[in-house]
């Protein structure tokens, strides 16, 4: 299972979906279109950590069974689904991890807020982050990553690639398309 979750005005059948349901073979695909100015942040993560929970412990032993993609503010929840199942293999593209500072005006930053503070104290405990990789344009012009990602990762997280003129809505270059592909193959 492949949940693949879009940012702040996307939609499930964006890119990224597409080209999941282009490359990857036989794993379900997950992509709802969330609702993120009508709905609460906890109610679009229960939504997406009762999905993951259904498909952990199906599967050959010993293999990842859930995968999960975000990007902008669906990395976000992507990285909460992260920390509850850190089994997981999970990619944040151009993740908005505070979404309450970078999309201010437009979202419920007091209900994102405390969902991040709720999430940032498990974050304190987690241990091996192996199955997280993050993927950033180093031309974002929405989210400046040295003052609002970086510094929300794991200290000594290793499994950062930078994509060299990667715009915010990040096309699937070939760069990217490596990364995805060693990540989900």
């Amino acid at each position: 299972m492949i949940i693949n979750i879009h940012g702040f005005t996307g939609s499930g059948d964006n890119s990224k979906y597409r080209w999941l349901a282009a490359n990857i073979r036989n794993r379900e695909i997950f992509s709802p279109t969330l609702d993120y100015c009508g709905r609460s942040p906890e109610s679009i993560l229960r939504l997406l950590e009762k999905r993951a929970s259904s498909y952990l412990g199906s599967g050959p032993a010993g293999a990842p069974r859930l995968y999960v993609l975000g990007s902008s503010l669906g990395a976000f929840f992507a990285r909460c689904l992260n920390l509850l199942f850190p089994e997981a293999t999970t990619v944040l593209i151009n993740p908005a991890l505070a979404p309450f500072l970078t999309l201010r005006g437009y979202i419920d930053c007091k209900a994102y807020l405390a969902l991040f503070a709720k999430f940032a104290y498990l974050d304190d405990a987690a241990g091996d982050d192996a199955r997280l990789h993050v993927i950033i344009g180093d031309a974002d012009e929405l989210i400046d990553h040295e003052r609002m990602t970086k510094p929300l990762l794991p200290q000594g997280f290793k499994q950062l690639y930078v994509i060299r003129g990667g715009m915010h809505r990040l096309e699937l270059t070939p760069e990217v398309e490596d990364v995805l592909k060693s990540v989900f193959a």
